[in-house]
């Protein structure tokens, strides 16, 4: 059995969402919960609506350590009254090559920008893999803005300047203003 085998065997991961009340401490403690357990916190991410929060997490490590954390993260959400849902995740063997980019969109507010856009991303073949709306009205506007903004992972065969002048030309018939660049931070 070659070692990248059994690597690929000894690493579990568990994504987690939890919906629910909670706040900067609790959410500390579920960072501490992972951490006890001798695994590792890959990616969080918080949204807050309202006076809920949502919370998503990717944890790794063995499969033991992450059945603890499992049970332990079921305890935590029933004493907090959270909604918690833990998937068994495959740890990737290796990603195919792509141009991490960020896709960046603006204009007023329509209930097809986003539906759109992500058809497009769809029609080129580009994986979205985080994504995010916001609608919002400016000071001294009467006028509601919608903000797009798309985190995309661009297939290296897909020809970029034609992305780019697709992406755009889109963007032009929405009316949207619109910005297109490499992801520095992934």
């Amino acid at each position: 059995m070659s070692s990248k085998t059994v690597t690929t065997m000894m690493q579990t991961q568990l994504v987690v969402s939890l919906f629910g009340k909670l706040d900067v401490v609790q959410m500390a403690d579920l960072f501490e919960i992972v951490q006890q357990q001798q695994c590792r916190a890959l990616d969080s991410h918080v949204l807050t609506f309202g006076t809920r929060l949502d919370m998503g997490l990717r944890i790794s490590g063995n499969w033991d350590r992450v059945t603890r954390v499992e049970s332990a993260l079921r305890e935590f959400a029933q004493k907090h009254q959270v909604d918690v849902n833990i998937y068994h995740e495959q740890t990737p063997e290796g990603r195919e090559a792509v141009l991490p980019y960020v896709l960046d969109a603006i204009g007023l507010e329509s209930a097809d920008v986003a539906a759109t856009l992500l058809r497009f991303c769809v029609r080129q073949s580009v994986s979205v893999r985080e994504m995010s709306t916001r609608a919002y009205r400016p000071a001294r506007s009467v006028e509601r803005l919608i903000q797009f903004r798309a985190e995309v992972d661009i297939p290296t065969n897909c020809h970029l300047g034609q992305f780019k002048t697709d992406f755009f030309d889109l963007c032009d018939a929405l009316n949207l203003d619109a910005a297109i660049e490499p992801n520095r931070t992934y």
